[in-house]
C-alpha cells in the first residue's frame, strides 16, 4: 500500500543521503547483521567460480557479457557473489561464519573504510562450492528471522518501507514510501522472488520510528538501530551473525 510517511525525516538524521539506502543516526543503539556465506562440503578439488564461467563461455553455453562494446569476461573475475534477494540454499549447503571464511582466506582487513561489502573479503577467484554473501539484499533465511524479532518490538503492525532506486535521480525526499503489516513481509518478498529479482527493502521503519534497518544496495551487511533491548536480541541470536563497528574502526 502507499505509505502515510515519507523519507524526510530520515533525510534530515542522515550524514548522507544515497539512492543505494539510507543511514541515520539517533538511536540507542546498533549493529550490523552479516549476510551469510554458504558452502556445499566437498572433499575433491573444485574449480572457481569464474574458471567454470569461463568454461561456459569457451564451450558457448553461455554468451559472452559485452557491454558498449567492451568484453566484462576479459576484464573481470567472476566470483560467484549473488545479488538480491536469494531464497535459502538446499539443505546440503551449510552456512559458514565470516570469522570461519576470513580465517580461511585471510586478507588484511581495510581499516577505516566502507561498511561490509566485497572489499571486506577480496578473494576473487573462490571455489566453486562456495556461495558469497547476497549483495544489496538479505537473504530469506536472515531476513526471515530478523522479521521475527522486530515483530516483537513494533507499536502496531504496519512499517513504512523504502525500495533503493538507484537509477534515479529525484530529490530522495519525494522517492516512494510504502506501508505494509510487517509480519507478512519475508512471505511477500518470497513470493515476488518465483517471478523476478527482488531485493529487501533499503529502509523499514515502524510507525513510532523506534528503530531502523537499513541495507545498501552496495553492501554485504544490514544495518540495524534502536533500542539496547533490540539490539540485544539480535546479537544474541543463534543464527543471525552480527558485529559492532563504526567507519574509522578496523574490524
Amino acid at each position: 500500500m502507499p505509505g502515510r510517511d515519507d523519507l524526510a525525516w530520515l533525510v534530515s538524521r542522515s550524514d548522507e543521503v544515497s539512492f543505494t539506502g539510507c543511514d541515520a543516526s539517533g538511536w540507542e543503539d546498533g549493529t550490523w547483521v552479516l549476510h551469510a556465506f554458504y558452502e556445499l562440503p566437498f572433499n575433491a578439488a573444485l574449480p572457481t567460480h569464474d574458471e567454470l564461467r569461463k568454461a561456459r563461455v569457451a564451450s558457448r553455453e553461455e554468451e559472452q557479457l559485452i557491454i558498449g562494446g567492451v568484453n566484462l569476461d576479459d576484464l573481470t573475475t567472476s566470483t560467484g557473489g549473488g545479488l538480491g534477494y536469494q531464497r535459502r540454499p538446499a539443505a546440503e549447503w551449510q552456512r559458514r561464519t565470516w570469522s570461519e571464511m576470513m580465517a580461511r582466506f585471510p586478507q588484511d582487513w581495510p581499516a577505516g573504510g566502507p561498511a561490509p561489502c566485497f572489499r571486506w573479503f577480496p578473494v576473487r577467484d573462490v571455489p566453486a562450492n562456495i556461495g558469497l554473501p547476497t549483495e544489496g539484499s538479505m537473504a530469506e533465511e536472515d531476513f526471515g528471522e530478523l522479521i521475527k524479532v522486530l515483530c516483537r518490538h513494533v507499536p502496531t503492525p504496519a512499517c513504512s518501507l523504502y525500495f533503493a532506486d538507484v537509477f534515479s535521480f529525484a530529490d530522495p525526499r519525494e522517492a516512494p514510501v510504502y506501508e505494509v503489516d510487517l509480519g507478512d513481509l519475508a512471505s511477500l518478498l518470497r513470493g515476488l522472488s518465483e517471478d523476478k529479482q527482488v531485493f529487501t527493502p533499503a529502509n523499514i521503519w515502524p510507525a513510532d520510528r523506534s528503530w531502523l534497518v537499513y541495507t545498501d544496495y552496495d553492501l554485504w551487511a544490514t544495518k540495524v538501530s534502536g533500542s539496547s533491548k533490540l539490539i540485544n536480541e539480535l546479537r544474541a541470536h543463534p543464527l543471525l551473525e552480527t558485529l559492532d563497528w563504526a567507519p574509522s574502526e578496523a574490524p
